[in-house]
């Protein structure tokens, strides 16, 4: 399995967007926002696909994981210590994926290009870590309400990396 992105990335309030180099616009964002409510509910869901975008919310507004971006040939098996989200699918006008966190500030995470160019494709999203940023979030926000700005933010980021996402896409061959 090849990994074409295995960063540590900073988030905008906690969300961040795998999507299409071409999905820039309001509506294509607004549809993914959309895509990831849950009707009569405050709450969002984990992931949600929508106009070549992938909305991944982490468990924290502070969160910066780690995200491993593989592309494979064939689906894959769910393998632990994972935990699945159920698979969706994105339209890729280009087959050229960026990661953005804040879209007015680009992070340093390469370029992905799918072998198989333009078109739809599978996505599975695995996740592990997230209750471990919950419990640790509580802990540090607790312990850095008095500190100095350089203490909290140095207790923030000593979290980096303990939510991980493993994103996957393959090309969804099934017709229609």
């Amino acid at each position: 399995m090849p990994t074409v992105v295995d960063a540590v990335i900073p988030t905008d309030n906690g969300l961040f967007l795998v999507r299409d180099v071409d999905a820039t616009s309001r509506a294509a964002r607004l549809a993914a926002f959309q895509a990831s409510r849950i009707p009569n509910s405050r709450r969002g869901r984990l992931c949600a696909a929508a106009s070549g975008i992938l909305l991944v919310r982490g468990a924290h507004q502070m969160t910066c994981p780690r995200i491993r971006i593989e592309v494979l040939d064939v689906a894959p098996a769910d393998e632990p210590p994972w935990h699945w989200e159920p698979r969706t699918t994105l339209e890729l006008a280009t087959g050229r994926l960026v990661v953005e966190a804040d879209p007015s500030f680009p992070l340093d995470v390469p370029e992905v290009h799918l072998p198989d160019g333009p078109g739809r494709y599978a996505v599975a999203l695995g996740d592990t870590g997230r209750a471990k940023m919950q419990q640790e979030a509580a802990r540090v926000g607790g312990a850095t309400l008095s500190a100095s700005s350089d203490d909290s933010f140095a207790a923030w980021r000593s979290l980096d990396g303990t939510e991980q996402y493993l994103i996957r896409l393959w090309p969804d061959r099934r017709n229609g």
